[in-house]
């Protein structure tokens, strides 16, 4: 809520302008900002050794740098005013002892 009154009132000629004490007073509603991120992956198959880019994607232009952490213990940094960031994933390549 924001109550403000009149503190003071010059001019107009008037023989005795006299400020109201009645405060003008406005309710403030918090609007709740619903935004999503997803993940996406830029290939559904990779062979042994290969590279996924991983790209998460925000519904609204970020206001400060995100973080969004993965699964597989990388993060990807979405910078403020933007609605996407990336990270590249190189898969374990081919070991024959495993």
């Amino acid at each position: 809520t924001v109550s403000t009154t009149i503190t003071g009132a010059t001019g107009g000629n008037f023989e005795n302008l006299v400020p109201s004490t009645t405060p003008a007073v406005t309710t403030i509603t918090d609007s709740i900002d619903n935004t999503t991120v997803s993940l996406t992956a830029d290939k559904a198959s990779v062979v042994e050794g290969g590279d996924i880019t991983y790209t998460a994607t925000l519904t609204n232009k970020a206001q400060t740098d995100v973080t969004v952490t993965l699964s597989n213990g990388q993060t990807i940094t979405i910078k403020a005013g933007e609605t996407t960031g990336s990270t590249v994933f190189n898969t374990p390549a081919n070991d024959v002892y495993n």
